[in-house]
């Protein structure tokens, strides 16, 4: 599940997981309240859709090789999402 974001610094960019999108804080120390903040919801976000997408899929297998991999693809963006989440709010902690 592709996501897309606009940054105030680039144009919109796509990101298959959301380890694309942590490339795009450089230094955490120089950051915003404000920035901060948006950083704190994007990945509450991306968590959030990604759990919905996994329950979705979990709840929507039927035996078929396509709704395996719609699980499969499901519980790999929730574990990527969960590992940012958790980046995220370990490097902002220490900020």
């Amino acid at each position: 599940m592709p996501t897309t974001k606009a940054h105030d610094d680039a144009g919109a960019q796509t990101f298959t997981h959301p380890e694309g999108l942590e490339l795009r804080v450089r230094d955490l120390t120089k950051l915003s309240p404000s920035q901060a903040d948006r950083l704190r919801k994007e990945a509450s976000h991306l968590l959030t859709q990604a759990q919905q997408e996994f329950h979705d899929a979990l709840f929507g297998r039927n035996g078929s090789e396509e709704s395996f991999e719609r699980y499969a693809s499901a519980r790999s963006e929730l574990d990527s999402a969960e590992d940012w989440a958790l980046r995220v709010a370990k490097a902002l902690h220490r900020v």
